[in-house]
């Protein structure tokens, strides 16, 4: 199932990506940089993308804070 629009830049990561805690940094600074709010108002988005995008983003703020939470353990 595809949620976001090929339009917005978003790639699908690997989880030979996601390895180490740098590496999964990374790919959250470039999936927020895709989805953030207002650059995709800026690309140009319609309503039902800005709405996705929205929540794609405070779901992907949701599982950082989780990651970072559990990695100080």
């Amino acid at each position: 199932m595809q949620i976001l629009w090929p339009e917005c830049g978003w790639r699908p990561v690997s989880l030979t990506d996601l390895i180490t805690a740098a590496s999964v940094k990374k790919e959250y600074r470039k999936a927020t940089l895709c989805i953030h709010p207002d650059k995709v108002q800026q690309k140009g988005a319609n309503l039902q993308q800005k709405y996705i995008a929205e929540k794609v983003f405070d779901l992907l703020k949701e599982a950082w804070n989780k990651f970072n939470s559990e990695e100080l353990f």
